[in-house]
């Protein structure tokens, strides 16, 4: 249990900076100069300081979550490279995206700036989360 939680909390951290990143490059990119949608924010909650803290949070709480799942999932073959541990987010977060999807595709219209948005900013997350994850059992393979 104590690998999970350093481990997590370790690849949760990478992950929070890259949805930080990765969300301030996006916003940037599908809601242009203003970052963000009309009235999604108060004024109080649009700086940088703000989302960094709220980011590394999100990234410490899913990345222990994550971790979690994967240790105690029956896998024939645990990670053991960077490229593994992408491949297994990959894969986590198509499923993860699916079932956000199914509802909006299913019960009411999409809105396809937001779900671009969401989908390409969770991808950077899940992304810096797994070749951190890959990196960690990497070492610990090297190790023994």
């Amino acid at each position: 249990m104590k690998s999970i939680i350093k481990n997590g909390s370790i690849a949760g951290l990478v992950m929070g900076v890259s949805l930080f990143i990765g969300g301030a490059i996006l916003s940037r990119i599908v809601y242009g100069p203003q970052m963000a949608p009309e009235g999604k924010f108060e004024d109080s909650q649009m700086n940088p300081f703000y989302f960094i803290w709220t980011k590394l949070l999100i990234g410490v709480i899913f990345g222990i979550l994550f971790t979690f799942v994967y240790e105690k999932l029956p896998l024939v073959k645990k990670i053991s490279s960077t490229l593994q541990g992408i491949k297994y987010v990959f894969i986590f977060w198509i499923v993860i995206s699916l079932w956000n999807l199914s509802h909006p595709i299913i019960y009411e219209s999409i809105n396809y700036k937001n779900q671009i948005f969401w989908l390409l900013y969770t991808l950077c997350g899940f992304l810096g989360f797994g070749f951190t994850l890959g990196l960690l059992y990497k070492k610990q393979v090297t190790n023994k």
